[in-house]
């Protein structure tokens, strides 16, 4: 069971001071869209709608076809390959009804190593499962909000049948062929004790698993203000971050086409949108070359919508911090832009 026990982020990771800059972003977040069936007490969507656009400067939307393709299009004209494309956004990938055909066109044209989203799995049923699987898709990361149905109404406000749900899983897993299914739970999801109950209930059921600890990664979200960000969600504990990591090797694209140096809610800075510009040039914009020296320099705290962001303390893997390589990267980059 120990050898399944593992976070669910990637595992084979380079340092990542060593290679920027980079021609081709590691990872690119496309968020198929923004709604979520669930109204998690620790998440952003916990918030109403208009405090959510009020918090966040945004409404939910789902991306059109149109604008997935050109997207994906786009990605395979950077001179390497993308190593992870992630259908995840802020929001349930599968409330979109046309994600297994939006797996299956990045496939199709070869635009990444690997295609894979996170979800909180609740909408998957055994014909969805098999479209997912028989579309390629390479992973699917589900996030539990408990072990009860008595649970899911508490954390998430929403009726689910928690039995019915892991035998979903379950089928997904004895017919998944490629697709590696990952399984992973937050600390306060689970009642005092219930640990071992999770490990034994899905490490069976699934290629990996994890407890993470819940960290304040949403503004304006009562129940998670005052947590602590001395460790990451893994357990981590390390000094605070004060560059950035993520828009040095990654790029988020929202429903609408908008496209930014990460894939948080705060959405940092405006690169363009794939309607109007090409991936390419936004990744090697002087909008995008400012952000990083900026981040460099001053570090995240100097961009408004980053000082309200943890992500280098909650989700940064020990191979991206940046803090001790800022002189050397910032050598290359002017080298590269000048």
């Amino acid at each position: 069971m120990n050898e399944k026990i593992k976070p669910l982020v990637g595992l084979q990771r380079v340092p990542l001071h060593e290679h920027i800059p980079l021609d081709t972003p590691f990872s690119v977040y496309i968020f198929p869209t923004n709604h979520c069936n669930f109204r998690c007490n620790y998440c952003s969507h916990s918030l109403s709608l208009p405090q959510f656009k009020e918090q966040y400067g945004f409404a939910p939307e789902t991306m059109s076809m149109d604008i997935y393709k050109a997207s994906i299009d786009q990605l395979t004209e950077f001179p390497g390959r993308v190593k992870t494309i992630s259908l995840t956004g802020q929001g349930e990938p599968l409330v979109n009804p046309e994600l297994p055909q939006m797996v299956a066109y990045a496939k199709e044209r070869n635009a990444a190593n690997r295609i894979e989203f996170m979800s909180n799995g609740a909408l998957l049923t055994e014909e969805r499962s098999a479209a997912l699987v028989d579309a390629g898709l390479d992973c699917i990361r589900i996030s539990l909000q408990g072990l009860s149905t008595e649970k899911y109404k508490k954390v998430c406000g929403s009726n689910v049948d928690f039995e019915r749900f892991v035998e979903q899983i379950t089928w997904l897993y004895r017919h998944k062929k490629q697709c590696e299914v990952f399984v992973k739970i937050m600390d306060i999801a689970l009642e005092k004790g219930e640990d071992e109950k999770f490990y034994k209930m899905f490490t069976p059921i699934a290629d990996r698993v994890y407890i993470e600890q819940c960290r304040p990664v949403y503004s304006g979200v009562a129940s998670t203000e005052g947590i602590s960000t001395k460790a990451d969600r893994y357990g981590h504990e390390h000094t605070h971050r004060t560059v950035c990591p993520l828009c040095f090797f990654m790029l988020g694209i929202f429903p609408n086409g908008d496209v930014y140096p990460c894939e948080t809610i705060y959405r940092p800075e405006l690169l363009g949108n794939v309607k109007n510009d090409r991936l390419t040039d936004m990744w090697n914009s002087d909008k995008m070359h400012e952000f990083q020296m900026q981040q460099l320099t001053e570090g995240k705290n100097a961009n408004p919508r980053c000082a309200l962001c943890c992500a280098p303390d909650d989700v940064s893997q020990p191979e991206d911090v940046l803090d001790n390589y800022s002189h050397e990267i910032l050598e290359r980059l002017s080298e590269k832009w000048n």
